[in-house]
This record gives structure tokens, C-alpha cells and sequence, in this order.
């Protein structure tokens, strides 16, 4: 009994030490009720330093237009637009996901009046949407600010009036900082 009252005082004396025990103590102030009978109120933030979600499924953020001149004409190439850029082509369209600067690169690869969208999702509960330059006319980008050392993925498909259509699969997921594979 007197070694686990000695183990015991040693234990709180490095806590009191290192700061843990203000830590403990302060978390136990914040989840603890303000006055006997009332609810501790408990508020969920925002804690990422990324931007909030863009866009939905049937109305994603536009693209802008900021594509290198020969990119900036109708139909497209299945070469990367900028470099350190992860292209992924499909028969829709392409999208080429540029870790650097976080920017999700798409172009529309038929004029068919259906627009192409890259959905854009991240590991730690982001969604985002991103539409490609109308009619097949280049290569335009959303950007976006992931947090860094988190790891994203996208898949493609194609919009018209609120109609979905042509679901890619989802792309393997890549790191936010340096392009890896996560």
C-alpha cells in the first residue's frame, strides 16, 4: 500500500511538472457543466486550415480559365497542362491533380453540350467540385487549399440540367504535399 501511495504522489508530481496536469484540468473545466443541472454546450469547429467545401454534385464551382495558350483550344490532349501534375484521362474528359499549389486541372473532352466535373475528395471530410470550361474549350482550374501531409482522390463524370451522367471510378489517393501515393 505505501509503494503504490509513493508511485502515486511521484505520478502527480510529473504532471505537475511537465504541464499535463493544466492540460487535463483545463479539458475537464470546458466539458463540465457551468452550474449544477445545466448542459455543458459543446461546439464543433472547423479546426483544418483549408478552405470550406466548393461546390455540389449538380453545382460544382467553375473552373477558371487560366490555362497555358496551347492548352486554351477546343478538344483536348492527354498531356499533363502544367508540370508535377497527375493526369488521370478518360473518354469525358481529363483532370490533372497539381499537389504544388493545390490545384485540380479539367478539361471537357467532347462539345456535347454535357459539361465534365472532377469531385474532388479528401481523407479528412472534404468534398469539392470542380467544372471544366464549357463546350471542350481547354483546360481551366479550381484551386483548392488542402492541408498538408492529408492525401485526396477524384473521380469524374458529366452534368446537364441538374442530370448526372458517365461516373468514372475513383482515382488511388495522393498526398497533399508531395504527390505520393497515400
Amino acid at each position: 500500500m505505501r509503494m503504490l501511495r509513493a508511485l502515486a504522489v511521484s505520478a502527480a508530481a510529473l504532471l505537475a511538472t511537465s504541464g499535463l496536469a493544466q492540460v487535463t484540468a483545463a479539458a475537464q473545466a470546458v466539458a463540465a457543466p457551468a452550474a449544477p443541472g445545466a448542459a455543458a454546450v459543446v461546439q464543433a469547429a472547423d479546426t483544418d486550415t483549408d478552405d470550406g467545401d466548393t461546390g455540389t454534385l449538380t453545382n460544382p464551382t467553375m473552373a477558371t480559365v487560366v490555362a497555358p495558350a496551347a492548352m486554351s483550344t477546343a478538344g483536348y490532349s492527354y498531356t499533363a497542362p502544367v508540370d508535377h501534375c497527375i493526369l488521370y484521362g478518360y473518354e469525358i474528359g481529363a483532370t490533372c491533380y497539381q499537389w504544388v499549389g493545390d490545384d485540380q486541372w479539367v478539361v471537357d473532352g467532347i462539345a456535347n453540350g454535357w459539361a465534365a466535373v472532377v469531385h474532388v475528395q479528401t481523407n479528412y471530410g472534404k468534398d469539392r467540385y470542380c467544372q471544366a470550361l464549357p463546350s471542350a474549350e481547354g483546360w481551366g482550374k479550381c484551386n483548392y487549399d488542402h492541408v498538408e501531409g492529408k492525401c485526396v482522390r477524384w473521380q469524374m463524370y458529366e452534368l446537364k440540367d441538374g442530370d448526372t451522367r458517365n461516373f468514372t471510378g475513383w482515382s488511388a489517393w495522393y498526398g497533399t504535399q508531395y504527390g505520393y501515393p497515400c
